[in-house]
């Protein structure tokens, strides 16, 4: 005897849960539902693409998040902050891991890419900054890392073979998992500013969304510990390069070294080879040709960088008061008029809650 989603006992030869009618070989590993959603989002792109009629990032997004609820009810909870569609559009989302009052969030923006590949990283929802700078501003006021979630259809070759990319616990690594990748919102602001918004430097730098709920384990749930760990290694790694030489983001750097996630939890510390970006590599992305930004960091991005620098190097809080109050299930409204909604994804005992939340 095993247990759905739903909490109902379900026989092993029962192909759906009959509490639920959820089919029971989706019952499984958070890491495994990310991976199986990443190869459909890969295969559903390409096939958008080749028919000219690509989707959103915002329909992509629900048919995600609405079919890891499913998969996961007990464990996840998704609490929309509204339902004004043209709000939605371009909007970011609030993910919280967290075990009873502990855990993190990350502040999420997702990416569709165009037919080439490329991504639109110069959008300014307002007309004045870019949609990376109000990522990040509005991430550090709602005490969240800033991160991007990218929806591909495209493979490239640096992320095909090498230590980072073989299988986990949970099954083999196959090129659609890069379907959705995730990578710090600090990558695309180093690329930002130069003269042209590299999608290659920013591909070069992201990883399939699932390894971030990996724990190196056959276990189901995974580990908060881990998890974390895993987050802060990628926005430290940006953190360095952005501060290496931020006047020549995007030119000819060497890249900051990446954690070799299939090392941890016992090698928590970056590896892997350093690359080269050439300027063939710049040419050949999305072709974006704009005047190079400010070459130094102004004092207000400096005192940004210092609270994303602390952010990434603190240990795991409790959790906000309003985030405590979504966990319970209350209603809260948005932290800022861009979010559209969270997403609590509760890593520890299902059922068991703090008293003090």
């Amino acid at each position: 005897m095993t247990l759905c989603t739903c909490g109902q006992q379900i026989e092993a030869n029962d192909a759906f849960c009959r509490g639920c009618g959820i089919r029971t070989s989706m019952v499984g590993s958070l890491c495994r539902t990310l991976s199986r959603r990443a190869e459909l989002t890969f295969q559903a792109l390409a096939a958008e693409h080749r028919k000219g009629w690509p989707s959103s990032e915002v329909t992509h997004t629900e048919e995600n998040l609405r079919a890891i609820d499913q998969t996961h009810g007990d464990r996840v909870a998704i609490r929309p902050f509204t339902s004004d569609e043209e709000r939605l559009n371009g909007a970011d989302w609030e993910w919280w891991f967290h075990s009873g009052e502990t855990g993190f969030g990350m502040r999420i923006q997702a990416k569709r890419a165009n037919r080439n590949g490329g991504y639109d990283l110069r959008y300014r929802p307002d007309g004045e900054k870019y949609q990376n700078d109000l990522l990040i501003e509005d991430a550090v006021a709602a005490g969240c890392l800033p991160a991007y979630v990218f929806y591909n259809h495209l493979n490239w070759l640096q992320l095909r073979h090498g230590k980072p990319w073989v299988g986990c616990e949970h099954g083999p690594f196959v090129e659609g998992q890069l379907g959705c990748t995730i990578a710090s919102a600090l990558v695309v602001k180093r690329t930002l500013l130069g003269a042209r918004a590299s999608s290659r430097y920013v591909k070069d730098r992201s990883r399939p969304w699932n390894r971030i709920l990996c724990d190196g384990s056959a276990s189901e749930v995974p580990s908060l510990d881990t998890s974390f760990m895993r987050v802060q290694l990628l926005h430290r790694a940006a953190l360095a390069e952005l501060e290496e030489d931020p006047g020549r983001a995007g030119t000819s750097t060497s890249v900051a070294r990446l954690p070799t996630w299939s090392a941890l939890p016992t090698e928590p510390g970056p590896e892997g080879r350093r690359q080269r970006i050439s300027k063939d590599d710049l040419r050949r992305d999305d072709g974006e040709m704009s005047t190079p930004d400010a070459a130094r960091p102004s004092p207000a991005e400096r005192a940004l960088n210092r609270q994303l620098r602390e952010m990434a190097e603190r240990p795991m809080s409790r959790l906000p008061r309003r985030v405590r109050a979504m966990v319970r299930g209350a209603e809260v409204p948005a932290p800022d008029v861009r979010a559209a909604g969270a997403v609590l994804v509760n890593l520890g005992p299902v059922g068991e809650r703090d008293p003090r939340m």
